[in-house]
């Protein structure tokens, strides 16, 4: 009995490191990295293509066998390379092929605080009817796997038909909590937005502005739906797209969409918004600056235009009122909410030239003003420079 006990045994332990379920500590330790890297959305894919080429098999193939069994990636890797007879060296040495250029490509570098510093500038251009926005958004701030702080101070420069102005804008705070859950992830974020651009010229609200969203998100291989809804007490960019106003006054809203990876470097998705302002709402121009004073006429309410003067030329006739968007009517005027109330849909692309470098391509469509806004993007993370820098 004892003999055959021991046979049986022994028959167990062969069959369980045959399937990969015994390995040594330092191929354990390489499974164990592998599969920190692919909890990275981001990374997962990338990660398990390099497996599937190096296995000479299609991904779907590695993420058929994950679904069969409770084995990980990293796991299910080493199974197959014990299937094609590899010892735990070759292995060891496989992992360490997989592992490093991934390292290199996705982990920024952290402080002893397991923070990394966020160094970005984001730079765009804006173009609709109502003019063109250019923009200069440098951001510093500090990101952990569950938290992120980023402060920034952005640059306006904004032409339109009567109005061009240039000048810093409101800086502001952000801070973003995300948590998986599941299957899902989930993320919020509070930005708080102090009065330092000139509400004269355009380039800010005049005033403490807050906004809070909260987002959640699922990835499957390359589709990644979200949507988002969020509270504010000023409309700017913050929704759907830049507008030609700032819009003072309590807005609820929600944005949602498909984001589809075509490859490693471009991005592309599909997207609707919408706001419910709620209550009267102060709007600053982007487009009048001042009433001109020959333009003053029995009966006109001071700050506004008469009919005739947006189109440029005073002698192009008389214009209705009505053809003319409220956010043109003067500098600054009040408005009902459901003016500023807007829904549209939109459409992106991006392209990563590099882990620092990203071109974007935004076209949104807004259907109660008749409003489409083109925009071109150009951002840089300098975060791994900074990192580097930090560390000397």
């Amino acid at each position: 009995m004892r003999v055959g006990r021991l046979l049986l045994m022994c028959l167990m332990v062969i069959s369980a490191s045959a399937a990969g379920q015994i390995v040594s500590a330092d191929v354990g330790a390489g499974i164990a990295q592998i599969d920190r890297l692919a909890a990275d959305p981001d990374a997962k894919l990338q990660i398990i293509q390099l497996m599937a080429v190096d296995l000479g098999t299609h991904r779907n193939h590695l993420i058929f066998l994950k679904k069969q069994g409770q084995d990980s990636f990293g796991q299910v890797y080493v199974n197959e390379l014990r299937k094609r007879g590899l010892d735990d060296d070759a292995i060891l040495k496989k992992l360490r092929l997989i592992e490093s250029p991934m390292v290199e490509r996705l982990q920024p570098e952290r402080s002893a605080t397991g923070f990394t510093p966020i160094a970005y500038v984001g730079t765009a251009a804006d173009h609709n009817s109502a003019g063109t926005f250019v923009s200069i958004s440098p951001e510093f701030g500090m990101d952990s796997r569950r938290f992120a702080f980023v402060v920034g101070l952005p640059i306006y420069r904004f032409s339109a038909t009567q109005r061009e102005s240039a000048g810093i804008g409101d800086a502001y705070a952000s801070v973003f909590v995300r948590q998986p859950a599941g299957s899902f992830e989930l993320g919020a974020a509070l930005t708080v937005a102090a009065p330092t651009g000139n509400s004269d010229e355009g380039l800010g609200a005049g005033r403490v502005s807050v906004d809070l969203n909260g987002t959640v998100q699922r990835r499957f291989e390359r589709v990644r739906p979200f949507v988002t809804v969020g509270f504010t007490n000023s409309l700017f960019n913050n929704v759907g797209y830049q507008r030609p106003f700032i819009s003072n006054g309590s807005s609820l809203y929600e944005s949602g969409g498909v984001d589809y990876r075509v490859c490693r470097r471009l991005t592309i998705g599909l997207g609707g918004f919408g706001v419910q302002a709620m209550g009267d709402q102060m709007v600053i121009s982007q487009m009048t600056e001042t009433t001109p004073a020959a333009t003053t006429m029995p009966g006109m309410p001071p700050g506004h235009m008469p009919p005739g003067m947006g189109a440029g030329s005073a002698g192009s006739g008389a214009m209705p009122a009505d053809s003319m968007p409220f956010y043109g009517h003067a500098p600054q005027t009040v408005v009902p909410g459901s003016d500023v109330s807007d829904h549209g849909v939109s459409a992106w692309a991006s392209w990563s030239f590099s882990p620092g470098i990203t071109l974007g391509f935004n076209v949104a469509r807004s259907i109660p003003y008749e409003l489409t806004t083109v925009r071109v993007a150009l951002g840089f993370d300098l975060s791994r420079p900074l990192a580097r820098l930090l560390q000397k």
